[in-house]
């Protein structure tokens, strides 16, 4: 699966232009900083409910940015329903690589 869904991103392109697109994508590693945030708080208080919350959030980010793996990952979290422990840091980990990979993906689509 691709980082993004490449025939989405260039819709928001065109209905947005590229300084807004550009923007958004500038503003994508903050905004899902945000909700780690909340993520790692849910953990510390193993409160799945929060863990979800955090992880729908990102998942919609993800999807209105058309970050479709970023999504896919995040909807993992969404559903989650196992024990707080390394693996669940591992998968942050993995968001948080991703993020990165994706925000990379979009500037070079941009370009």
């Amino acid at each position: 699966m691709d980082l993004i869904d490449h025939a989405r991103f260039d819709e928001l392109h065109q209905a947005l232009g590229k300084d807004q697109t550009k923007m958004l994508v500038e503003l994508l590693p903050a905004s899902y900083e945000e909700e780690r945030a909340r993520l790692l708080e849910a953990i510390s208080a193993k409160d799945i409910e929060a863990l979800r919350r955090a992880a729908h959030a990102i998942k919609g980010m993800a999807g209105n940015m058309a970050a479709q793996k970023l999504a896919e990952d995040a909807r993992t979290l969404e559903i989650f329903d196992g024990a707080f422990d390394d693996a669940l840091d591992d998968q942050i980990n993995r968001l948080d690589q991703l993020v990165s990979e994706t925000v990379s993906a979009m500037q070079a689509a941009l370009t």
